[in-house]
């Protein structure tokens, strides 16, 4: 957690950390022909909030999702602007629609995904903060203007190592 006192912040749409970010791979993929990857941009993160909380603007292509996981030590919570996701968490599986809140607490293996035809948004809040530093590591910053690139082999080998480093960082 951030040792920063908060101090009163605005971030202006389309400000904070804009990034690419590789949800699960397919079984063969095959560089140029991969999923569009999903785009989270963190207007909140741990140094702005004391460590308080991360909120990121989720914006995810149909069929993409995480793959399963958990955090050990932050919570999740999904709040759905546009779209549908399937979300499977705790022995439960639910869709969380337009205007549908989930929480999912810290230690719960739990997948989710878009499973409309349409790109789908989220907001996301991670408490406390710093899951930003795990997705800059595994993903690539967004280049403004320009649409999310397809997944190549290269961003789920970054992906792998980045989740093996900050795996290893937590035990």
């Amino acid at each position: 957690m951030s040792s920063n006192k908060p101090e009163v912040t605005h971030i202006p749409a389309g400000g904070g950390i804009a990034l690419w970010v590789p949800e699960e791979s397919p079984a063969v993929l095959v560089d140029g022909e991969g999923p569009v990857m999903s785009s989270y941009t963190f207007a909140a993160t741990a140094d702005l909030t004391g460590g308080s909380l991360s909120l990121v603007d989720t914006v995810v292509p149909p069929g993409n999702g995480p793959p399963r996981h958990a955090h050990a030590d932050e919570d999740e919570s999904f709040f759905v602007l546009e779209g549908s996701f399937e979300v499977r968490a705790g022995g439960k599986t639910f869709v969380i629609d337009k205007g549908d809140y989930a929480f999912i607490p810290r230690g719960t293996e739990h997948v989710w995904k878009n499973i409309g035809s349409e790109t789908a948004r989220m907001i996301r809040i991670y408490t406390p903060g710093g899951m930003e530093k795990f997705f800059s590591a595994i993903g690539r910053e967004a280049v403004p203007g320009e649409p999310a690139p397809r997944l190549t082999n290269k961003d789920v080998q970054r992906a792998v190592d980045g989740a093996e480093a900050h795996y290893a960082a937590k035990h």
